[in-house]
C-alpha cells in the first residue's frame, strides 16, 4: 500500500525521466498537453520548449513520449493536446510534425478530434485569423486498445426526432463527431484562482476521454500535470493518477485544491451516473419505435385492396438474436386477414416493399405471418394487456385493452402490441 501511494502521486520529476518511476507496463491511459514550444517560460530550467530549438524540442518529446510507450499496456491509448504555431511569418505544422517523430517509437495514430475551444489566449496577428481550435490526437500502442464509445454515445435526453425516426439513430445512441466544443474554464472558475496554467483543459473534455478510455481503477497518467486538471478529473472518477510536474507551485495548487474539493466531486459523479437513463432501457424505446414504425409504413405502402383485406396487425419483438449483418431486432408480424386476401400474393408485396430502403434500413429482421381465424389471432395475445396504435401514429398508444375487447376495437385502431409508448412530440423539441 506505501508503495502505491509513493506510485499514484505528483511526482517533481522531469517527464523525461518519467521511466525511472513507472517501471512496468501498468498505464491504462495518458492525457496530456506538451509545453509550448518557445512560447512560454514555465518558470524552471532547461524546460522543454522554451528557448531550445525546434529539432531540440522534438527530440525531448520523442524522449518522454517513447517512456510513456514504454509504461503503457498494450490495450492502452495517448491522447495529446497540441496546437501549431507560427514562426517567422511562417505556420509550423508541430502536430503532424510531432505524430511524425513518435510513430518511430511505435505509437499508432487512431484519430485526430478538433476541440474547439471559445476561450483562447488574447493574442492576434496580422495576416492571420483568430486561433479558436487545437487537435487533439489519438494514439494506440496496438490495434487492440480499449475505446468504450457506448459511454459517450449522446442518449441521456430524448429529442423530437429521435421519436420522429428512430431508425435514424443507433439504439445504443448518438455517437460524438470529431468536433468537440468545451470551452476553456475561467480563471478560478475551479475555485478560488485554482487554475493559474497557462492553457487549463475543461473537466468536461478530460471526462470524455476518461470515459472512453478507462473503466473506475484504472491507471491515468499526465506527464506535464501543470496544475493537475487531469489528474484531479481522474481522482474525480476514481480512477487512479500519476502525474509529472516540476512547477512546485502547480504541484501545491493541486494538492490543495484536490484535498479541499475531492471528496464533493466524487459524490456528484456518483450522483451523475445514477440519475442517467440506463443505455439498455434507451436501446429497448428506441428498437420499440422501429418496431411500431415499421408495421405502419409497411402498411401504408401497400395498395389499397390488400390494405382493406387486413383487419389487425399484433407486432411483438423476440428475445431471439440475428446472425445477419446490422440486424438490431427480430420483430413477429402476425397479420389478421379477411378469407378473401390473395396471400401469396399480399405476401410477396410486404417482402418486396421491406426489401428496400427505408424499411430495409430499419435493423429489422422481420418475420410475417397471415391469420385467418380470429381465436388463432387472439392466441398471439391471451391474457395479456395490449395496447392499440393507429396506422398513423406509433410513437403514442390510442387505449389500453384486454384480449376480450379486440371486437370492440375501432378499424382505426389498427396495430397491437404488448409495447407500451407514449411519446408527446412536443414533450421534446
Amino acid at each position: 500500500m506505501r508503495k502505491e501511494r509513493e506510485l499514484f502521486q505528483v511526482h517533481k520529476i522531469d517527464a523525461r525521466k518519467l521511466n525511472e518511476i513507472i517501471k512496468s507496463e501498468i498505464i491504462d491511459v495518458t492525457i496530456t498537453s506538451p509545453p509550448y514550444f518557445n512560447l512560454k517560460d514555465y518558470g524552471y530550467k532547461e524546460q522543454i520548449g522554451y528557448g531550445q530549438l525546434y529539432d531540440e524540442y522534438l527530440n525531448d518529446l520523442s524522449t518522454v513520449f517513447k517512456n510513456v510507450f514504454d509504461c503503457t499496456k498494450e490495450t492502452g491509448t495517448l491522447w495529446v493536446i497540441i496546437d501549431s504555431f507560427r514562426q517567422d511569418g511562417e505556420v509550423v505544422p508541430l502536430p503532424f510534425d510531432f505524430s511524425n517523430r513518435i510513430k518511430d517509437i511505435g505509437w499508432k495514430l487512431k484519430d485526430v478530434i478538433v476541440w474547439a475551444k471559445d476561450r483562447t489566449v488574447p493574442w492576434t496577428h496580422k495576416g492571420q485569423m483568430r486561433s479558436l481550435f487545437e487537435y487533439i490526437l489519438v494514439f494506440a500502442k496496438s490495434d487492440n486498445y480499449n475505446f468504450y464509445i457506448d459511454e459517450v454515445r449522446e442518449f441521456e435526453v430524448l429529442k423530437k426526432w429521435w421519436v420522429k425516426y428512430p431508425e435514424r439513430y443507433n439504439p445504443r445512441g448518438k455517437t460524438p463527431s470529431g468536433l468537440w466544443e468545451f470551452d476553456i474554464p475561467t480563471q478560478g472558475s475551479w475555485g478560488n484562482g485554482y487554475i493559474k496554467h497557462f492553457c487549463p483543459l475543461p473537466e468536461e473534455l478530460i471526462a470524455q476521454i476518461l470515459k472512453l478510455t478507462t473503466k473506475e481503477n484504472d491507471i491515468v497518467l499526465d506527464p506535464f500535470a501543470g496544475s493537475g486538471a487531469v489528474l484531479a478529473k481522474a481522482d474525480n472518477m476514481y480512477r487512479r493518477y500519476i502525474g509529472f510536474e516540476l512547477n512546485k507551485a502547480y504541484i501545491k495548487m493541486f494538492k490543495k485544491y484536490n484535498a479541499k474539493t475531492s471528496q464533493g466531486k466524487k459524490e456528484a459523479y456518483i450522483q451523475q451516473q445514477q440519475n442517467l437513463i440506463p443505455q439498455n432501457e434507451f436501446e429497448n424505446l428506441n428498437l420499440n419505435l422501429r418496431a411500431l414504425k415499421y408495421c405502419k409504413n409497411f402498411y401504408l405502402k401497400l395498395p389499397e385492396k390488400f390494405q382493406k383485406g387486413i383487419t389487425k396487425i399484433f407486432v411483438s419483438r423476440t428475445s431471439k438474436v440475428s446472425n445477419k449483418k446490422n440486424i438490431k431486432s427480430i420483430v413477429d408480424y402476425k397479420i389478421y386477414i379477411s378469407p378473401k386476401v390473395e396471400k401469396e400474393k399480399l405476401l410477396t408485396l410486404i417482402e418486396e416493399i421491406t426489401s428496400k430502403p427505408p424499411l430495409s434500413k430499419f435493423g429489422i429482421e422481420a418475420v410475417f405471418e397471415l391469420q385467418e381465424s380470429l381465436d388463432t389471432f387472439v392466441k398471439n395475445f391471451l391474457g395479456s394487456t395490449i395496447y392499440t396504435y393507429s396506422s398513423k401514429v406509433t410513437h403514442k398508444y390510442k387505449r389500453q385493452i384486454k384480449d376480450f375487447e379486440l371486437a370492440k376495437t375501432e378499424h382505426s385502431e389498427l396495430i397491437l402490441s404488448k409495447i407500451k409508448l407514449d411519446l408527446n412530440e412536443k414533450d421534446y423539441e
